[in-house]
């Protein structure tokens, strides 16, 4: 709803219908007309359901929303390997990583020549650069591969960030953060927002 008009999402029309169907239900009880109450009732929530399903869409299509990508096994077992913590943190945490490397990956775009393990553990250097700062919109980021071991955000930049080849044996989170492979990144990220 932040781009476009609200005239797309029938707001006049639906808001009005609602509050007539909420006033009828007392109204129909005072009366005596239970099953008609419970017919207004049962509208009210049905009407409210599929009014959102509308709202969501129009939403997700004016928005330009990417939906997030699903890490499979693989993916998982490749998480593991790189962060061997991993298995050893809160299961909200480990959510929230998952979750956030599935939007980085879907949102950033990756120029070059990237293999998916290498794509991976940008994903995770980013997520933790990131950790603290809460959500930040990555459609506007390309990452260009300039060789095996490091990336830049600019094609003509010298600012190259190098990709882990070993396992980040920090214990949790917040430990990952100070990484040396993560601080310098955490700054260049900073000059992107």
């Amino acid at each position: 709803m932040i781009s476009g008009s609200l005239n797309n999402y029938r707001f006049s029309f639906w808001l009005p219908l609602f509050a007539i169907l909420l006033i009828l239900i007392p109204i129909f009880i005072v009366s005596g007309l239970i099953g008609l109450a419970k017919i207004s009732g049962v509208l009210v929530l049905l009407l409210l359901i599929l009014a959102m399903r509308k709202w969501f869409r129009i939403a997700r299509s004016k928005n330009n929303r990417v939906e997030r990508v699903q890490l499979n096994a693989n993916d998982l077992f490749v998480l593991q390997q790189m962060i061997p913590s991993y298995k050893n943190w809160q299961l909200s945490d480990q959510r929230i990583l998952i979750d956030q490397i599935g939007l980085f990956l879907a949102e950033a775009n990756f120029m070059g020549t990237w293999n998916s393990k290498t794509q991976l553990s940008v994903a995770i250097m980013a997520v933790c650069a990131t950790w603290k700062s809460g959500y930040t919109n990555k459609q506007h980021w390309n990452l260009y591969c300039k060789d095996d071991a490091s990336f830049s955000f600019d094609p003509d930049s010298n600012d190259n960030y190098a990709i882990p080849n070993s396992p980040f044996f920090e214990k949790d989170i917040l430990g990952l953060q100070s990484n040396e492979y993560i601080t310098p990144l955490q700054k260049g990220m900073e000059l992107l927002k």
